[in-house]
């Protein structure tokens, strides 16, 4: 008390920087609020985007940490494939909602319109043609688990479906193939994997067994010109980077045709078959994965038989 008696003017200046904070966040919060689009734009843009869709389309937002707003308001319209591309085969065009400038691809749009903040850009992409996506088919395949002396056919459940989570990986399917009961990390079929970039992607979950493969056979395969092959490890995993690798190995007509060694950090790594100058009839395809050590080997992969834009193998498009 004595100290301020001496000081009048001294508590006065105490609450000059406290006022001007006030002031700041008073400002700051009104310019952030007027930064973000109201409803009613995300409503406006949504249903240009809606009017104009195809099935062939692709929705995404820029920056990516809008993909849910995204996809709450035009999620109906994509498939898993469409949501969590494993490539760009069979994305014909790419819709982007964006907002504070920010824009996934530097080339001019095709299409391009303002709903006050909500950008709206539509970029024609007319990229490979999808003939065939293996996550689709998984259903039809037939799994293995190989061993030294036999192979032990893995049935197609109906089960429970697990949410997957921190340290579990991705969501596990109702329907999929269980190898062993008793390694509940041991099943095959299809999900969504973030991948090392945070991104999602449509894949089959094939976890190694260990040095004996995991084997997964799709016959009557309709081939394009390529197959697309893409890996990875859930990144909650792959981002220690302390385990050891993974290999897939892909078989075309009995015929080893590509081997991909994934190593954490590698993240979602890719691979080409070319398969223009194999019989056009439908082929019988396999993929095995194998790891000297198993442990936290969350393995998940993609691949797509793709034909070129124009491209014929021997039968009317």
């Amino acid at each position: 008390m004595a100290t301020a008696a001496r000081n009048p003017g001294l508590a006065a200046w105490v609450w000059v920087p406290i006022a001007a904070l006030a002031v700041f966040e008073l400002v700051a919060h009104s310019t952030i609020e007027a930064a973000i689009p109201s409803d009613a734009s995300w409503e406006a843009a949504a249903a240009f985007v809606r009017a104009r869709y195809r099935p062939a389309d692709r929705i995404a937002g820029a920056p990516a940490w809008v993909d849910p707003i995204v996809r709450q308001r035009l999620g109906d319209l994509l498939s898993l494939r469409m949501a969590a591309p494993p490539d760009s085969a069979g994305i014909d065009r790419l819709w982007e909602l964006s907002i504070r400038g920010a824009r996934s691809r530097d080339e001019p749009p095709a299409l391009e319109q303002e709903f006050d903040g909500v950008h709206v850009r539509m970029w024609t992409l007319l990229g490979d043609e999808l003939v065939y996506d293996f996550a689709e088919e998984i259903a039809g395949a037939k799994v293995e688990l190989v061993g030294a002396d036999r192979s032990e056919v893995c049935p197609l459940v109906a089960a429970r479906q697990m949410p997957g989570g921190l340290e579990r990986g991705p969501m596990t399917p109702r329907k999929r193939f269980v190898c062993d009961p008793r390694r509940p990390w041991l099943w095959v079929g299809a999900t969504v994997l973030s991948d090392l970039d945070l991104q999602p992607r449509r894949c089959v979950w094939q976890h190694p067994a260990g040095r004996d493969p995991v084997r997964v056979t799709f016959t009557e395969v309709p081939l394009g010109d390529r197959l697309l092959i893409h890996g990875g490890i859930d990144y909650q995993i792959e981002r220690r980077r302390n385990h050891g690798p993974v290999t897939l190995r892909v078989w075309i007509n009995e015929r080893m045709a590509a081997e991909l060694v994934h190593e954490d950090g590698d993240g979602w790594e890719s691979l080409e078959i070319d398969t223009s100058e194999l019989p056009p009839e439908p082929a019988t395809v396999r993929f095995e994965t194998m790891a000297d050590d198993p442990t936290a080997r969350l393995f998940c992969w993609s691949a797509s038989s793709v034909r070129n834009r124009g491209f014929s193998r021997g039968h009317d498009e």
